[in-house]
This record gives structure tokens, sequence and C-alpha cells, in this order.
């Protein structure tokens, strides 16, 4: 499986899905993640868009497939969306996608994650940072969120983790 990623503009992400999830061998999704929601009492995970402008492709078809299969058609929609280009289609890189399939797991949101606090560091029992600490450069134990390194994007997000108490 490849993975692609496409910048969207003037909210056509949706369209943008619907239009990859009737191709045949790829799936398309508007990537997702839990995040803690604490305001007048109600507490609560509920789930946002991580990036709201892209949409993440999954495909069986290789870069050049995937360019030759819908370069006419990103040519068509020009204006609305454009691929993260490294030549003229941005495909993740091996680490990359390993790092996001680890996260998102088999759907398109990032749940979070449970875990304690040993030696000062989260450690995860559950959830999609068990075996991905190494990535954490800081945590948020009271707006419940860990931050990442990434080589994408920004070059930090956030995953919704949930500190239990130590006995």
């Amino acid at each position: 499986m490849f993975w692609y990623v496409v910048h969207v503009k003037l909210n056509r992400a949706s369209k943008l899905v619907h239009f990859f999830n009737k191709q045949e061998a790829t799936v398309a999704f508007i990537p997702k993640k839990e995040q803690w929601f604490n305001i007048k009492g109600v507490k609560d995970y509920v789930v946002r868009d991580l990036y709201p402008d892209y949409v993440f492709i999954k495909s069986q078809l290789n870069k050049e497939e995937f360019e030759k299969q819908f370069n006419n058609f990103f040519k068509t929609v020009e204006g609305f969306v454009d691929l993260l280009e490294y030549d003229e289609v941005y495909s993740l890189k091996k680490e990359e996608q390993a790092f996001f399939e680890k996260l998102f797991g088999e759907g398109d949101i990032i749940r979070h994650s449970v875990g304690s606090n040993v030696n000062h560091r989260f450690k995860a029992n559950s959830g999609p940072l068990k075996g991905l600490e190494d990535a954490i450069v800081k945590v948020n134990r009271h707006g419940r969120f860990a931050t990442l390194k990434s080589s994408l994007f920004n070059g930090k997000f956030t995953v919704a983790i949930e500190v239990e108490r130590s006995l």
C-alpha cells in the first residue's frame, strides 16, 4: 500500500474523498484525531480534523501508476487541489508511512493513548503511542496531549493521552 497526500482548497475535501473512494484500489480519508474537551463541566474526548485541508489517499498503485492514472484528473481540478509535491506526486516516505500507519491503525482517526508516567516520561500501555514513546517531545498532562516530532507538515503535532494515576 502506498500513501499520498493532497492539499485541498475551498472546502472540497469531502468531494475528493468521495471521488477516490469510488476508484478501484484506493481509499481516501480526511485525517482525524481525538482531542480532550473540557468546557463548562463537559469532559470527554471528541474527534477533530487533524489536517482539515488535506486528504490522505492509500492506494495499491505505486507512484508512477498513480500519477499515470490520475494525472489528467488533477489537471482538471487544478485550483481546487494541489498534490504535495516531490516531482509530480507526493507519496509518503516509508518511515512516514509506517509512522502514520501505527498512529491511525486500520482507521482514519488517531485515538487517544492511555499510559502512565515512568521516570518523568509518558509510557503508553495502550493506544497508538505504544512503542512510539521516543517520538514524544513534550507531554501536557493537564491538556491531555503529547507532542510528537514529525517530518511532515509543521514538524510536530499532538496526540491525545490519558495519564493513569500511579498507585
